[in-house]
């Protein structure tokens, strides 16, 4: 039995007027032990995904099973306890802790609430809780408020809060985004360090695909356009060989360190930059896709087996070139034109 299954999940937004639903027919699965990356650009809906998973958000259609067990229909001490089994690393960590509380009073509010310390132990454990995020072991930290706090030192707060919980799910939203690169690793590593030691499973949204490749490695991807999953399968194998033209785009829009391949995605006229809004029928990407045909329009495309538990929502996967060769052919050409 899987972690948490998500079963053609929607939602609107009861105050949005937009005719297209935030999250459309999504299905997804979740493992013990494991991660699982939600990629897209901004406003596609991981983040509300992320929510739904989290109990934050009730769906507006769909299921949401943990354990075998519909969230939404779970009597209260058991909906309690998948609260508690399912923790948040918000993306923005100051506005995540409360600014009238000091760092102690947020990070012992769960312990108590739980009963996973007494009045008598509690400082004890918030002692060793700090220990183990990096951050100094001390009274005095405990003391601070939040804007007494580094970013990397909230964040380090905020992880050390959710793994407080002893949770079997962390959803991780953006939680390196608004941090300084330097941090950024250091972070991601502390992330991977708690999966080892307490066999975490993790939601990773993120827009990143530098990120993904490096804290979802051997895990698995979903790429989100407008609410619809689009590509699915295992991490290098959907960044090093996408199969659905978003995917592919979002995968040249990577920063590289070759300076022919930069100069020639500045010289070829790039189809991710369409800014067509989403196909209100047929396929959500058929607007923007450079071999959208009729059919793209009329019809929503089936999710498809490409490859090994690989699927991609498109028509026509087989033309949607390999990432590297074109890369390649692109760098030559310019070299050959420079030359010139």
């Amino acid at each position: 039995m899987s972690l948490l299954e998500i079963r053609s999940l929607g939602h609107r937004y009861p105050s949005s007027r937009a005719k297209r639903p935030v999250l459309n027919g999504v299905d997804m699965t979740i493992e013990e032990d494991s991660i699982t990356a939600v990629v897209g650009e901004s406003g596609c809906g991981k983040t509300t995904l992320g929510r739904v998973v989290a109990g934050l958000i009730e769906p507006t259609t769909g299921q949401v099973l943990f354990d075998g067990q519909n969230v939404w229909e779970m009597p209260k001490q058991q909906r309690a306890q998948y609260r508690r089994a399912v923790q948040v690393v918000h993306q923005d960590p100051f506005s995540s802790l409360n600014p009238g509380l000091r760092a102690g009073d947020s990070l012992s509010a769960g312990l108590l609430y739980h009963k996973l310390a007494s009045r008598r132990t509690v400082k004890t454990r918030m002692l060793e809780l700090l220990s183990s995020v990096g951050l100094d072991a001390n009274e005095e930290l405990l003391e601070r408020f939040p804007h007494q706090l580094s970013g990397g030192q909230r964040q380090r707060l905020i992880i050390a809060r959710a793994m407080s919980l002893q949770p079997r799910l962390v959803v991780a939203d953006e939680p390196v985004s608004m941090l300084d690169v330097s941090l950024r690793v250091a972070v991601l590593d502390l992330l991977l360090a708690m999966r080892r030691q307490h066999h975490l499973a993790y939601v990773f949204v993120s827009h990143d695909f530098g990120v993904v490749r490096y804290f979802a490695a051997g895990g698995r991807i979903l790429v989100m356009f407008f609410g619809v999953v689009v590509e699915e399968g295992a991490t290098d194998d959907v960044i090093d060989h996408p199969r659905h033209p978003y995917t592919y785009l979002l995968r040249e829009a990577i920063p590289v360190p070759d300076p022919r391949v930069a100069r020639a995605r500045r010289e070829t006229p790039p189809a991710e930059r369409l800014q067509a809004a989403p196909a209100s029928r047929g396929c959500v990407f058929a607007n923007r896709c450079p071999f959208a045909s009729d059919e793209c329009h009329d019809a929503r495309p089936p999710a498809v087996e490409v490859g090994d538990n690989h699927r991609v929502r498109c028509f026509f996967p087989e033309r949607v070139p390999q990432v590297s060769t074109v890369l390649q052919d692109r760098a030559a050409k310019v070299s050959v034109d420079h030359a010139d």
